[in-house]
């Protein structure tokens, strides 16, 4: 069931991504020494990777819904303009002069989930600057301050972890493609915080490799899933 309340949004997203972590450094200790170490390890990054994504997914979708039923204002006057302009444009500027739009000062999270998703389906966003764009356009600037100000190495890491998701989910030439040129343009720099997680000269054929490998110490994978955790946290 979705939370209204945005705090317990970040929270059991924080938990997911934390026993996910934990249930990664349990199962590498595990392989340890094992026949298909290496192997195994390379799957083990490519669907914690893949799980975690999909979790902060849900978590954008879940969060965005528990600030417009926190304040309803922005995606009310959203949806009232949406409709008076395709009422215009098919029927005319007197039509539109008869179409009441009834205006709600507050709405519930079962009624607000079947009007913004009457589908069922979690909201999706296909990039950052789509987050950033459906914020100002539905959540009050009061609560999208968050969103509003993802930095750009933020966007290029949440861009980059779901080209990820997709080639891992799909494995499609196309998927591949998309997912390469981000690995390239993930970090900007040394000081960048996506440093560790730039691919190099050499495009990346096999994902679950790069994820395991190790910077500083530390395996990629972790670092995407930590880096989630740290933007999840701010918004």
């Amino acid at each position: 069931m979705r939370k209204a309340d945005p705090a317990g949004v970040r929270s059991d997203f924080q938990t997911f991504a934390a026993e996910r972590l934990t249930h990664l450094a349990r199962l590498e200790a595990a392989l340890t020494g094992s026949p298909h170490e290496k192997r195994d390890l390379s799957i083990l990054a490519e669907t914690t990777l893949h799980s975690t994504y999909v979790a902060f997914e849900v978590f954008l979708s879940d969060l965005m819904l528990a600030y417009i039923n926190r304040d309803f204002s922005a995606y009310q006057g959203t949806l009232k303009g949406d409709i008076e302009r395709l009422v215009t444009s098919k029927f005319g500027a007197g039509a539109a002069a008869r179409t009441q739009f009834q205006v709600a000062k507050h709405i519930n999270l079962q009624e607000l989930e079947e009007l913004i998703d009457p589908t069922g389906y979690n909201l999706t966003f296909k990039s950052a600057a789509d987050l950033k764009s459906r914020f100002v356009a539905w959540v009050s600037a009061a609560n999208g301050t968050g969103v509003a100000a993802l930095s750009n190495p933020d966007a290029r890491l949440i861009d980059t972890t779901r080209a990820i998701r997709n080639f891992i989910a799909h494995g499609s030439v196309n998927a591949k493609t998309a997912m390469n040129v981000l690995l390239a343009s993930v970090s900007t720099g040394p000081r960048c915080p996506n440093a560790p997680l730039a691919r190099g000269n050499h495009k990346i054929d096999n994902i679950g490799a790069y994820l395991k490998s190790s910077v500083n110490g530390k395996r990629r994978v972790v670092i995407y899933i930590e880096r989630l955790q740290a933007i999840a946290a701010t918004l």
